[in-house]
């Protein structure tokens, strides 16, 4: 009787042990997951950004000159956008849009904080392809391809001032970025490459060198040159989109406050 009763109390041990690994496996994938990834990434530079806003308080009066707010815009030299689509492997030939980008930020001595919106269109009126694995053609698309990309980053910078109105600047930051674009019916060499409508966030990361010119007591002009890396990712199970980056060379207005 006794030795039933301990199987009995054996099984609803392993019974108990067993499932609460099952839940927590199931919770570690949760948590590892892509969109949990993104998710939480999102809601962190959310965060960052409105920490940053609230700063400018009253509270924070007495550090004044420490907020910031720039404005500006260049040329985005982005790499072709490649990718694969079941046995054809495809490429559209970008160019080089005009980018515009907003950014609010805090200084802390020589170090920056700052949350950076960009957004840029990105079209392309070639694709080339290889059906099946086989030889290259190229074919005209009307209209043409259009990718709109949107940039939400968290950077941090080092300042490195003179006895000049000259400051120089480094700086690396991550974030989010959404690809959007239509969908689209090419057909090159004779085959056709239906291609979905896209919608994703890729997460991104950069750095940045960059130089400030004081023009004012609280009015700065800068440029500064840029590079951005995208993700790769799987817009269906037989449409994939290849890692991609950017050169960006830009200049705008910066506002102390």
């Amino acid at each position: 009787m006794v030795s039933h009763s301990l199987e009995i109390d054996n099984l609803l041990f392993f019974l108990i042990y067993y499932f609460q690994n099952i839940c927590r496996l199931q919770i570690f994938k949760v948590i590892t997951s892509r969109e949990f990834i993104l998710i939480a990434m999102k809601k962190y530079l959310v965060a960052s950004s409105l920490l940053l806003s609230s700063f400018t308080s009253p509270i924070f009066a007495e550090e004044s000159k420490s907020f910031y707010l720039s404005i500006g815009g260049g040329l985005n030299s982005i790499g072709d956008i490649e990718g694969v689509m079941e046995d054809n492997g495809f490429t559209f030939d970008t160019n080089s849009p005009f980018q515009y980008s907003f950014a609010i930020g805090k200084e802390f001595g020589e170090w920056r904080l700052e949350f950076n919106y960009s957004a840029v269109t990105v079209t392309s009126d070639s694709v080339s392809a290889t059906p099946g694995g086989g030889n290259l053609v190229t074919g005209v698309m009307a209209p043409e391809y259009e990718v709109d990309l949107k940039s939400y980053m968290l950077y941090g910078y080092k300042d490195f001032p003179n006895d000049s109105k000259f400051t120089t600047y480094i700086g690396a930051g991550f974030g989010f970025s959404s690809f959007e674009s239509p969908a689209q019916n090419p057909i090159v060499g004779g085959a056709n490459i239906p291609l979905t409508a896209v919608d994703e966030q890729l997460f991104t990361y950069g750095v940045k060198g960059g130089l400030d010119y004081q023009i004012a007591e609280t009015t700065s002009l800068y440029s500064e040159v840029g590079y951005v890396n995208f993700a790769s990712f799987d817009a269906t199970a037989t449409e994939n989109y290849e890692s991609n980056n950017t050169l960006t060379i830009g200049a705008g207005l910066r506002f102390r406050f």
